[in-house]
């Protein structure tokens, strides 16, 4: 008899908080927002957790089901079941733009002269490693992993400060623009990256150990990891000013580069760069784990069968997706912008009305019986 796969709740939000903040180290969301980026973070989050409820709520009226199932529960079997088919590809086209996002951070700051193709592909081979071993394995893993960040991080923080780059004045004054360009960016940017691709977390919440409820672990985790990027944005803010913080192509590993303290302290960039890496690797794992999951269900292949072939797909894609990096740049806004809030909003909001309706007309239905 085959296991069930179960996780606990540290291994959940270790999932959550490392997949939220995935590419959004890299290149924080909400930046038109110039110096009150991080205030359009944290709307963002706090909005960002009442779609999660969403998503949480489904999970409870299906605790047993991945949510291509629910879709054809819902929807019936040829809706639910293009539905289903639809998210396979929106999985794997977040995990592939994630994939080529780390891949080009990777060639840019470390292994210049290395393709693409071999760097991307050197990462799906340990994606699909992981995935292979379970997400037992890979909630496990981000606990470690997790801490070890967070600690990075701490350390990072301290050492920006006795470098003395920080400027108060940076910050100053607050909403300078007013409200208008906050909220621009909350809608265009800030929500869907991260907060919608969470959508992803509906083909993994029916691993969650029976004791714990999803729509806790999800609002607890999106909360610290809001507030961790929020942190993380101001402290972008406050060391490299304004202007620099909106043109620079990675502001986290920018700030870092300034640390300098006497002779001995020096080049510390390369710890954002690890962080950056270790992050988006959990984001692509992520994806990619949903994918092959929802493919298994609705294509009736063992989900083992599905990891080269879905690992090979993923690499190609990730290729081919875009020409340059300002192409890329360009058709991530557009998908952020219209094409996110259709699988993140829209879908799971009609999947939750119609199970509302029908558990309304069942309810109805049992009283006229009696």
């Amino acid at each position: 008899m085959k296991k069930k796969v179960q996780i606990g709740a540290k291994e959940m939000i270790s999932l959550m908080v490392l997949f939220e903040m995935g590419t959004s180290m890299m290149s924080i969301p909400g930046r038109n927002a110039g110096k009150d980026a991080w205030i359009a973070i944290l709307i963002s989050t706090v909005l960002g957790a009442m779609l999660f409820v969403c998503y949480g709520s489904l999970h409870r009226r299906f605790p047993n089901l991945l949510m291509t199932q629910y879709c054809r529960t819902l929807l019936g079997k040829k809706a639910g079941s293009t539905l289903a088919f639809l998210y396979i590809v929106f999985f794997l086209y977040g995990g592939a733009r994630d994939l080529r996002d780390t891949g080009i951070l990777i060639a840019d700051r470390t292994l210049q002269h290395t393709p693409l193709t071999v760097i991307c592909g050197l990462m799906v081979v340990l994606v699909m490693y992981v995935v292979y071993l379970g997400i037992e394995v890979a909630g496990r893993t981000a606990i470690i992993m997790l801490i070890l960040l967070l600690l990075l991080g701490l350390a990072t923080n301290i050492l920006i400060l006795l470098a003395g780059i920080v400027d108060m004045g940076n910050i100053l004054p607050i909403a300078e623009h007013g409200w208008q360009p906050i909220w621009q960016v909350v809608y265009s940017q800030a929500v869907m990256l991260p907060y919608g691709e969470m959508v992803t977390f509906a083909m993994i919440l029916p691993t969650l150990k029976k004791e714990y409820r999803a729509n806790g672990i999800g609002i607890s985790a999106i909360l610290l990891g809001g507030l961790l990027l929020s942190i993380i944005t101001l402290s972008n803010v406050l060391a490299l000013g304004e202007d620099v913080f909106k043109r620079a192509t990675y502001p986290l590993l920018t700030m870092i580069s300034k640390v300098e303290i006497s002779d001995f302290i020096d080049r510390v960039d390369v710890i954002g760069v690890m962080s950056v890496i270790i992050f988006d690797f959990f984001k692509i794992l992520i994806f990619y784990y949903a994918a092959v999951k929802a493919a298994e269900d609705v294509l009736r292949i063992p989900y083992h069968k599905l990891i080269l072939p879905f690992g090979l797909i993923m690499l190609v894609s990730c290729v081919l997706m875009a020409l340059n990096y300002q192409d890329h740049l360009q058709t991530g806004e557009l998908v952020l912008k219209w094409l996110f809030p259709i699988f993140a909003v829209f879908f799971p909001i009609l999947l939750l009305i119609v199970s509302w309706l029908r558990k309304t007309w069942n309810k109805k239905g049992e009283e006229n019986v009696s």
